[in-house]
């Protein structure tokens, strides 16, 4: 009896923990950072410190926090990604759909320094 009481609260506390791990990440809305829009043909903004930057990808940190990676072919990158650098202040001209946690499903048009 002892064992399938304790084999019952194992279980439960088991659920209990991995409930908590399936959250969704937050996605942002337009106030001048990340937008996430329904439509992949309309264009959105985020605006932030450019992290990191290769020739494929780079790193865009949001005023909370928050980092976005952006991909794109390399034989075609973004209007004004070649005139920043890391560390600075960038406006991110895009569209599709970003999220800290998935890849980015989109395509970047410009990058601009603010």
């Amino acid at each position: 009896m002892k064992k399938t009481l304790m084999l019952l609260a194992c279980t439960a506390l088991l659920a209990a923990s991995l409930t908590a791990c399936g959250s969704k990440p937050a996605e942002n809305t337009d106030t001048g950072s990340a937008s996430s829009s329904d439509s992949a043909s309309a264009e959105s903004k985020l605006s932030g410190t450019l992290d990191e930057k290769k020739d494929f990808m780079f790193v865009v940190t949001d005023e909370h926090g928050a980092a976005y990676e952006f991909t794109f072919d390399a034989s075609a990158k973004p209007e004004g990604l070649d005139d920043v650098s890391e560390g600075d202040s960038v406006t991110v001209t895009y569209k599709g759909t970003i999220s800290e946690a998935d890849p980015f499903d989109g395509t970047v048009i410009s990058v601009e320094k603010d």
